[in-house]
């Protein structure tokens, strides 16, 4: 896509510095917008990470549990 923008660009007369910037630019606007569209995904994933991390310590504090009762008797 850049090399075809860029392209463009020079067809129409830009300089290679303003045909660079302008690529410059779109590929940031592209990458923020990747960014907040990520956001949402890192906090569910983040939500689901804890989740099965407390999951985990629960059943791992009742393994332990049921093992010393029954070392106990």
């Amino acid at each position: 896509m850049h090399i075809a923008l860029f392209k463009a660009l020079k067809s129409v007369k830009m300089t290679d510095e303003q045909a660079t910037e302008v690529v410059n630019a779109v590929e940031e606007y592209i990458a923020v917008k990747i960014q907040d569209a990520n956001k949402g995904i890192e906090a569910q994933l983040k939500a689901q990470t804890w989740l099965i991390g407390s999951f985990g310590l629960i059943i791992s504090v009742a393994a332990v549990a049921v093992a010393f009762s029954k070392l106990a008797h």
